[in-house]
């Protein structure tokens, strides 16, 4: 009787072979090539490591010095090339207000000069009346004006940039903490207990107009109100003991107020029911 032929082609060596199957590729490999191809697979699982390695490296390196990030870089660069813009641009203004201040200041000395030499020949003459005087008042005045005004320079405000804007988007979405990590205590906090400043297992909570906080104290079996910032509260239904009656409660879980109708709404859980209590206003 013919042995029956259980050899395949292997994938590596292409010969007829007993072959075993390789779950990852779906190909059959020979013993030796079997061995061979875990090597290869062993290989990359390192080359893989490695990499992982570094990139760990990377992200270790950013986190200690987030300077380093490539578009911190790029807005440093942005800052300076800008900076340095503006510098240029005002050192050209400065330039050309000191030119027009020496002008101007020129010229007033040069007319100063010219009426002063009026002036002595005035002296020197001893001829002159209300007309002479008036004119010489008038042109120290217009010289002074002009002095004062700084040769008639002024800056003018370009609406348009000379600076290139920059702007961030991100397609990341920030996971920010909407409220800070910590907290104080409002309501109770002073262990279990039926004092005015103790609560047994408060569940409802409603938040009145004026911020008072209006509590279900359930095991209590009764409705506290806590004004804003008050060391204890004040019971305003129950509180009769637990019971069926009409100023009982069993369980209560929640409140709310009806401020139009100047009452309370109470879920009174262990008496499936839900009440309403009038104030005595």
């Amino acid at each position: 009787m013919a042995m029956a032929n259980n050899k395949t082609q292997c994938f590596t060596c292409k010969q007829e072979k007993i072959t075993y199957p390789c779950k990852g590729c779906s190909k059959e490999f020979c013993f030796t090539d079997l061995a061979e191809h875990k090597q290869i697979l062993n290989d990359e699982l390192h080359h893989i490591t490695n990499e992982y390695n570094e990139f760990k490296q990377i992200i270790n390196k950013q986190k200690q010095n987030p300077q380093i990030h490539s578009l911190i870089k790029q807005i440093d660069e942005w800052e300076t090339n800008s900076i340095e813009i503006v510098q240029q641009k005002a050192q050209e203004c400065r330039k050309f207000v000191l030119e027009s201040s020496e002008t101007c200041i020129n010229d007033i000395e040069m007319k100063f000069n010219n009426l002063s030499e009026q002036i002595k020949q005035i002296y020197k003459e001893n001829d002159f009346n209300e007309i002479n005087l008036n004119y010489l008042r008038d042109q120290l005045r217009k010289n002074t004006q002009v002095l004062n005004n700084s040769s008639n320079i002024s800056i003018q405000q370009n609406s348009q940039s000379f600076i290139s804007e920059i702007s961030i988007t991100s397609s990341i979405k920030l996971k920010l903490n909407r409220w800070k990590q910590n907290a104080n205590t409002v309501a109770g906090g002073n262990g279990k207990g039926q004092k005015l400043n103790q609560l047994i297992h408060p569940l409802g909570i409603f938040l009145g107009k004026n911020k008072n906080i209006f509590i279900a104290d359930c095991h209590n079996h009764r409705i506290v109100e806590w004004k804003y910032n008050a060391k204890e509260g004040q019971i305003i239904a129950g509180a009769n003991g637990q019971g069926n009656r009409m100023d009982q409660l069993n369980h209560p879980v929640d409140v709310i107020v009806d401020q139009q109708n100047n009452s309370i709404i109470i879920a009174d859980k262990g008496n499936r029911r839900v009440i309403q209590w009038l104030g005595n206003g």
